[in-house]
């Protein structure tokens, strides 16, 4: 998997949220939910890229947003969220797979290639970044990064 690090500012997403625990596994559900909706959100940056957002939460929950990086003042639309993503270095792979292989692929980077890469990592935001190169949820040459934060 490919790598680079990255010093990333701090950012505004706007989009659905689903609070989970380590194991649980409602994202797929959470992004058909917003994917309809996702016009309603405005002052998008970068109109054709999406983020899923995962952030810890209270008590041993995680958030997740599933959304867009906005302008600071966008508004909220009904049924979602604002999260701010704070500045943070980065260390970037992509993943090549369908979505249901990101697991497979956030546990490669935990387990083995982090270390392989010279990276340590730290409490923070981690972020998966889709733009035009992720055409289809289903189709194994989809293009997509995870974001691991880093000391």
């Amino acid at each position: 998997m490919q790598s680079r690090i990255i010093e990333r500012p701090g950012f505004t997403v706007v989009g659905m949220e689903y609070l989970f625990r380590e194991g649980d596994n409602g994202f797929g559900q959470l992004w058909e939910r917003f994917i309809p909706r996702e016009n309603e959100v405005t002052g998008k940056r970068e109109p054709a890229v999406s983020y899923g957002v995962c952030a810890p939460h209270t008590d041993g929950w995680l958030q997740y947003v599933a959304g867009f990086e906005v302008d600071e003042d966008a508004a909220v639309p009904e049924g979602m969220v604002r999260i701010q993503v704070p500045a943070q270095r980065y260390a970037v792979f992509t993943h090549v797979g369908t979505a249901a292989q990101i697991g497979a692929s956030f546990e490669a980077i935990m387990d083995h290639l982090l270390d392989q890469h010279g990276f340590q990592a730290c409490e923070g935001v981690d972020l998966e970044r889709y733009d035009q190169r992720f055409d289809d949820p289903f189709d194994p040459t989809s293009e997509m990064e995870l974001y691991i934060p880093i000391r």
